[in-house]
């Protein structure tokens, strides 16, 4: 047998995601739970410059303009759900104790 690397992984601040370290500080940056994300497709102006039979002009960021604050709030409530039901089971959840042989 021989001694292997791991890894340590880390979890999003905004979602649930695991990976490495590296990885999660870029995905961290463009999360869309991440009210202060980078938005790649806009740069966060908002607004897209498309150009049509040589006229240019400004459409709303399609990623930045579907977020919904309603869908939010929900995910929100069940992960806070989520918390206290993790919560409670930890609590009740005592170690058995075993008869002595």
């Amino acid at each position: 047998m021989k001694k292997v690397k791991t890894l340590q992984r880390w979890q999003c601040g905004f979602c649930k995601k695991r990976s490495v370290k590296h990885v999660i500080e870029k995905h961290e940056k463009r999360c869309f739970r991440n009210p202060d994300r980078w938005c790649d497709h806009c740069h966060n102006m908002g607004v897209v410059k498309e150009e049509e039979c040589g006229i240019t002009f400004d459409v709303d960021c399609h990623y930045c303009a579907t977020f919904n604050k309603k869908m939010l709030e929900s995910i929100e409530k069940r992960e806070n759900e989520e918390k206290l039901t993790e919560n409670q089971i930890s609590k009740n959840s005592t170690p058995a104790m075993e008869p002595g042989f």
